[in-house]
């Protein structure tokens, strides 16, 4: 009786060494955070409300101070007026900022992202 060959594996492309063979390519090449709107629940979550907070630390500054203040007063900060605040959502800082006046009203401007 002969033997049957069941099964034969033959390449038709020519096979690239290994040195030369492509790395493998990540699934997710992104962070989760970048492909947020991709996901099932993005709908509801981009309606969401955050609580943001811009602050510098006043060393020093106690309640009775806060009580005290009055239109036009200045306080002064450790932080130097050169020096990017944190901006934050809930406790995650996300972003960069500095103040700025415009019109009488103290603005936030994004300086970086996190």
């Amino acid at each position: 009786m002969a033997e049957i060959e069941l099964a034969r594996v033959e390449s038709a492309a020519p096979v690239a060494p290994p040195q030369q063979a492509a790395a493998p390519v990540a699934l997710f090449a992104q962070p989760w955070i970048a492909r947020i709107e991709e996901h099932a629940s993005w709908p509801l979550l981009s309606q969401m409300t955050v609580a943001m907070t811009a602050g510098i630390p006043l060393s020093g500054f106690k309640i009775g101070d806060l009580l005290r203040l009055e239109p036009g007063q200045i306080v002064e900060s450790a932080c130097p007026h050169t020096e990017d605040i944190p901006l934050k959502a809930g406790r995650m800082q996300v972003a960069w900022s500095e103040f700025e006046v415009v019109d009488q009203h103290l603005m936030v401007r994004l300086t970086r992202l996190a």
